[in-house]
């Protein structure tokens, strides 16, 4: 048998909460690089597990449009001896 999917009034809760967390259409920059700018596109969940997920665009080269877990979005991430967000809002 499947997996049961979330109710859709949980998954709206979680968007609205996730909003809180991060601005869409705000730009924010990854820890690797000053040239490293994205846009947030928007929120949504991946649909086979409900984990909800940042859509967010390049602003540099091909401007790729990537989806990342929320909670791998918001971590703190160990580099060049430092801690620091794995992106940051400008």
């Amino acid at each position: 048998m499947g997996r049961t999917h979330k109710e859709q009034l949980e998954l709206k809760k979680e968007i609205e909460d996730a909003k809180s967390k991060v601005t869409i259409g705000a730009r924010y920059r990854h820890y690797k690089g000053k040239d490293k700018v994205y846009e947030i596109i928007g929120l949504g969940f991946l649909e086979a597990t409900d984990e909800l997920c940042v859509i967010y665009q390049a602003q540099y080269g091909e401007k790729l449009t990537f989806l990342r877990p929320l909670n791998i979005w918001l971590e703190q991430v160990e580099w060049e001896g430092e801690t620091a967000p794995r992106f940051t809002k400008l």
